[in-house]
């Protein structure tokens, strides 16, 4: 399993758990993962509210579902080759561009072509 995934998992805990004790839900970095067998998960928790902690199974067939999904939806999405004509238009926006991101994103940009 790929370390996002796992990361993706433990936020997706975090938020899905709450503290048997105090009943707050518990921070992402709060969550640990004991063991991933297959489709279950054994995590255990700390209660920053209470002080409290909890060790869960679950399963975590739905979170791997939501992130084969998504990763199938950006593995869809076109990237474009980059031309010498678009390095060009970046490389003389970034020579004029003054970091003022309000401006830039204020008015429409006229594209200039240098050629």
């Amino acid at each position: 399993m790929k370390l996002s995934h796992l990361t993706e998992i433990v936020k997706n805990v975090a938020t899905t758990l709450t503290c048997p004790k105090c009943g707050k839900r518990f921070a992402g970095e709060t969550v640990d993962v004991v063991d991933i067998t297959g489709d279950r998960g054994l995590f255990s928790a700390h209660c920053l509210h209470c002080n409290s902690a909890t060790l869960v199974a679950m399963s975590i067939r739905n979170f791997r579902q939501k992130i084969a999904k998504r990763e199938r939806q950006i593995s869809k999405v076109a990237v474009g080759k980059i031309s010498p004509a678009d390095v060009v238009e970046m490389k003389n926006f970034l020579d004029e561009f003054d970091g003022d991101f309000k401006k830039v994103l204020a008015k429409p940009q006229q594209k200039k072509r240098v050629e």
